[in-house]
């Protein structure tokens, strides 16, 4: 559980946790000592809480999966105030706990390559390095242009061609591009950042992401043609945990 692996971190930042569920509480321990795990969870059997805060899934309808959230998480202040929230429709699909510190408190993202244009240079980081289905992970394109160079940031006037940013392989959101100067430009080393979210199953094996810069690059007095900078992210994927709990433990 992905929680469990991110309590270091979570400290470092002064933040606490606590993990809810619908499952009992004789289900959770035998959970946290298979997994070997350590923070405090709620057990909410009968889904009170889950319905008092409206992330009961009502679309899920097999049997002993009744009383299931949404998944997601709450940030909650000092004084017990959400807020944010980070939640999906889709009971397979979740923000991993590494995405929202990289992206809310400015966790350092692992550094995954680097890739040359003709008059770019761009490094590709991610919040996490091993991921397993369903989850959503942050990516990040470091781009730096050479001596005198500058780019147009989306929203240039039509005139110009702003710089994009395409994936391939996973659900993404729109990236989000630092805010540029008066002209519209880009200059030295600017960063973007998006989340993806993998498919939902995934295999024990080496994943790779796809995405592709494009750019214009310009003087004070002279535009380069475009070019196309193909840039990847590599993962270990690995398969969800689908060892059940004791048959005596099941939901009937």
């Amino acid at each position: 559980m992905e929680l469990g692996q991110q309590e270091g971190n979570l400290r470092k930042l002064g933040l606490k946790s606590l993990a809810v569920s619908y499952d009992r509480e004789a289900v959770w321990r035998h959970f946290m000592e298979r997994k070997k795990l350590v923070f405090p969870y709620l057990a909410d059997t009968n889904s009170k809480l889950i319905d008092s805060f409206g992330l009961r899934n009502k679309a899920v309808n097999i049997d002993f999966m009744q009383g299931i959230p949404h998944p997601g998480v709450f940030l909650l202040d000092a004084k017990g105030r959400i807020t944010a929230k980070y939640f999906e429709e889709d009971y397979r699909e979740r923000f991993t706990i590494a995405s929202i510190l990289n992206g809310s408190f400015g966790q350092q993202a692992a550094t995954q390559g680097e890739f040359t244009g003709k008059r770019i240079k761009v490094v590709t980081s991610a919040s996490t390095s091993v991921v397993k289905g369903g989850q959503r992970i942050r990516l990040t394109l470091t781009s730096t242009l050479g001596p005198g160079l500058h780019v147009y940031a989306p929203g240039a006037p039509e005139d110009f061609i702003p710089v994009s940013w395409t994936i391939e392989g996973a659900k993404a959101t729109a990236p989000t591009w630092p805010k540029a100067d008066k002209n519209f430009q880009y200059s030295g080393t600017f960063e973007a950042s998006r989340d993806i979210t993998l498919p939902p199953q995934l295999k024990n094996e080496e994943l790779i992401i796809k995405g592709i810069l494009r750019y214009q690059s310009c003087t004070e007095t002279v535009c380069y043609p475009p070019e196309n900078v193909a840039v990847e992210w590599k993962f270990l994927s690995e398969s969800h945990d689908r060892e059940r709990v004791p048959t005596e433990l099941r939901r009937k």
